[in-house]
């Protein structure tokens, strides 16, 4: 099956790194996509590589928990590509581990303000120009945690959560207007920044914890995102779908 979305606009946060983002990023693009890269850090790695592989991109630095940070960059990629199709709310932080009481307060304020606030900024920037078009694709990387929780995860297990509702709602008042909001609850990805994040012996346990007794890659979510954008999936809305192995349980 071949995914054509050749001449969409993707917007895609958290885009900088070797990590989902920029996954999301090649595989989109090698399906036809123009990339509107978004980061608060630099992005030209990113850019490099996505150029390098024939994939028309630009890079935009972007607080997605600042609103007016959000509008200014939207209407720059608008002024630049023309419009917006799709959008892949990637950005996301884990601030801290720790059980609920030892969080400090700050701590979950950001993971607020980046994982839920951030991604409904960026969609809101974007949602007049999918109506406008009356076609759409939004998605937002949730997690297992999101789903089940997780010990020493409450601010980020409630962000995750937060945004499946968040998603679900879009769908409904989207739907006449060919929108579609799907949600990505990924298990554990073996990213540079997880592997940087997490123990050793905690990551074993985890690829033990997994039926397929492997961590995810990040192609593993770029192509589930590449097949939820495409004309295939036109009647897939509203839904959660769990890449995550079969199951695996986060372990701390």
């Amino acid at each position: 099956m071949k995914i054509d979305l050749s001449g969409k606009v993707a917007v895609i946060t958290g885009a900088a790194g070797n990590g989902l983002g920029r996954a999301d990023a090649f595989a989109l693009g090698q399906a036809g996509c123009k990339i509107a890269a978004l980061d608060v850090v630099d992005l030209t790695e990113t850019i490099s590589f996505l150029t390098a592989n024939n994939v028309e991109a630009k890079a935009y630095h972007c607080d997605v928990s600042d609103v007016e940070s959000v509008t200014l960059v939207m209407e720059s990629i608008v002024k630049d590509f023309g419009t917006v199709n799709i959008v892949i709310n990637n950005a996301s932080i884990l601030s801290t581990v720790g059980f609920f009481n030892d969080i400090p307060v700050e701590k979950w304020n950001r993971d607020i303000h980046v994982n839920l606030i951030g991604s409904a900024n960026v969609t809101r920037a974007a949602w007049p120009h999918l109506i406008k078009n009356e076609w759409g694709r939004v998605i937002f990387l949730s997690s297992v945690a999101g789903l089940r929780g997780g010990a020493g995860q409450t601010s980020y297990a409630a962000t995750k959560a937060g945004v499946i509702g968040l998603a679900k709602s879009l769908a409904l008042e989207g739907a006449r207007k060919n929108i579609t909001a799907n949600v990505i609850a990924p298990g554990v990805i073996e990213t540079e920044s997880a592997v940087t994040f997490i123990r050793a012996d905690m990551l074993d346990r985890m690829k033990k914890a997994v039926p397929m007794r492997r961590l995810g890659k990040p192609e593993d979510i770029a192509n589930t995102i590449t097949f939820l954008c495409s004309e295939q999936a036109n009647y897939i809305t509203g839904q959660v779908f769990e890449v995550d192995g079969g199951g695996g349980l986060f372990v701390f």
